[in-house]
């Protein structure tokens, strides 16, 4: 079955001061390293961002918001318009170690339900979580009334919250780093640290 990974980079990044998705991590940017890993999953590739030029040299489709300026929820919807497949892994562009082991089990919960969204440490993770694409139209609805809350609008579909005893019952080890994301300088800087001590067998940051 084909799937699609819809990488998020629609962000303004002002908090970091530079576009995040194109910061280096060794030789590859981060939003290289996100395509990189989710090609080992998903069938598919796609972008969501408003600023197109900046991700030619992915040669990768692309698609932007059709709600501009309505956060997140308008990149999801975007996105899951766009693909091709019942079946889609939505993963921001500054989460530079995602798990595409994880990514794989999040697309398995699709099966019975219309979303899967990881809650770690009680932190909910809607940008590296899977949705059915026919989920856009019920975020169209949300758009329209400008109900823009990802935890509101998940009380209207059928979304399993991935809890860390349903990666435990799949004897997946999840690791903090599969969800660390980058908003400021000292995160990315956090990030290289990081990238240093990560095991070159399970994951290539050359």
């Amino acid at each position: 079955m084909r799937t699609t990974g819809i990488i998020m980079a629609g962000g303004k990044s002002s908090r970091m001061g530079k576009n995040k998705a194109l910061l280096k991590i060794g030789e590859k940017t981060v939003i290289e390293h996100i395509a990189a890993e989710l090609e080992k999953t998903v069938t598919d590739l796609m972008i969501v961002t408003n600023t197109i030029e900046d991700y030619h040299f992915l040669n990768l489709p692309m698609v932007e918001d059709e709600w501009k300026g309505m956060g997140p929820l308008a990149g999801i919807h975007a996105g899951l318009k766009a693909s091709k497949t019942d079946k889609n892994l939505v993963v921001a562009c500054d989460m530079p170690f995602v798990s595409s082991k994880l990514g794989e089990i999040l697309l398995g919960f699709l099966d019975d339900f219309d979303a899967a969204v990881p809650n770690i440490s009680e932190q909910l993770h809607p940008l590296f979580a899977a949705y059915r694409k026919n989920v856009h139209e019920e975020i169209s609805h949300s758009l329209q009334k400008q109900e823009l809350r990802i935890r509101q609008f998940f009380q209207k579909i059928n979304t399993k919250i991935v809890l860390e005893e349903d990666l435990q019952m799949l004897h997946f080890p999840y690791q903090d780093h599969h969800f660390f994301n980058m908003n400021h300088p000292e995160e990315f800087e956090e990030a290289l640290k990081l990238a240093n001590g990560y095991p070159k067998e399970s994951r290539d940051l050359s």
